[in-house]
């Protein structure tokens, strides 16, 4: 992992993030902003990864999440950790959750985030496993919601299930 370094994003970085993403439709590059104003105002961490000098990815630590399976409860939440294709599987998400997890230890002892259920995010839900997160033992989640059972839904982007990592 000498080859990659993470540091907090800052609004120059927005650009080629998006470049990075090939989406730079103003629609993303406001999603980028609002959460550099988060950082600004102290609501999270904005962290990307280099590779080689190079945008790889980012991830972004909310302190007091308000949306996810344990929305409102006073802690931190990884969201959108994000590798670009070409800087797969070379130790950038490991790096990104590092920084992540180590920003809120300085709050919390733990730390949650929901991962997608579809087959998508297989990597992202292996992977996480791996780290130490396990669920939270509400079930699955449709938009940010305890899913009933037998209740109807669609495995979409919406269905996710919230896991739950103990800091040490």
């Amino acid at each position: 992992m000498s080859n990659v370094t993470v540091r907090k994003m800052t609004y120059e970085d927005i650009p080629l993030i998006c470049k990075a993403e090939h989406d730079e439709s103003d629609s993303n590059a406001m999603y980028l902003k609002n959460h550099m104003v988060n950082q600004e105002n102290k609501k999270c961490a904005a962290f990307i990864a280099l590779y080689d000098d190079r945008i790889a990815g980012h991830v972004f630590l909310y302190y007091e999440c308000r949306w996810g399976g344990l929305k409102n409860r006073g802690l931190p939440s990884a969201v959108d950790l994000a590798v670009y294709e070409p800087y797969r599987r070379k130790g950038i998400a490991t790096a990104l959750m590092d920084a992540a997890e180590d920003e809120a230890r300085n709050f919390r002892s733990k730390i949650y985030l929901d991962v997608c259920m579809n087959s998508d995010y297989g990597p992202a839900q292996r992977f996480y496993v791996k780290r130490g997160y396990v669920p939270d033992g509400a079930g699955v989640y449709y938009e940010g919601e305890v899913l009933g059972l037998n209740a109807p839904c669609r495995n979409d982007d919406e269905l996710s299930l919230c896991l739950v990592k103990e800091l040490r």
